[in-house]
């Protein structure tokens, strides 16, 4: 496509990765193939999305890569890239991610007052798109508003992965 390879080109220039737009190419191609992406397509959708919530006085905010509207509620879609496919390696990366997928999720149900029916990790690997879904998202929130609520965001920021939390 060569409106899909014009874009690639502009962003690599921008980003000075002139040389890295083949596999640019390559992960965008994969991505605009994955299943979640199909789905939004066909949907509702929104990219890049600022959202923001009061949490305990404390203000937890992000931007989502993928926001749209499935059968049974909203659906957040975070990329990611990854060197490999193995899925011991993306399970690990998914437990790494399960706050700021939660955090995400806390955020646009609280800000569009619609239920998040599922959190999407989409891996861009060298083998292709793999999508790993959070497993236990309804308690993956909830720790993550306690977390917030209690500052402990603050020391944990980079160990969870939060999206910013501040002072309201």
């Amino acid at each position: 496509d060569p409106s899909v390879a014009a874009a690639v080109a502009a962003q690599a220039g921008a980003e000075a990765i002139d040389d890295r737009a083949d596999v640019v190419g390559q992960l965008v191609t994969a991505a605009l193939g994955a299943p979640c992406v199909q789905a939004a397509a066909t949907s509702d959708h929104w990219r890049e999305v600022y959202a923001s919530t009061p949490v305990g006085g404390r203000l937890l905010e992000g931007y989502v890569d993928l926001l749209y509207r499935g059968p049974d509620g909203l659906v957040v879609v975070d990329y990611k890239t990854a060197a490999t496919a193995d899925p011991a390696e993306l399970d690990r990366r998914v437990a790494g991610y399960r706050s700021q997928g939660a955090s995400y999720a806390l955020v646009v149900g609280r800000a569009t007052g619609e239920p998040v029916a599922r959190v999407t990790f989409c891996f861009l690997t060298p083998q292709g798109v793999v999508e790993r879904h959070l497993s236990d998202l309804d308690v993956a929130m909830a720790e993550v508003e306690d977390t917030v609520r209690d500052g402990r965001e603050v020391e944990d920021d980079r160990a969870t992965s939060l999206p910013s939390a501040r002072a309201a």
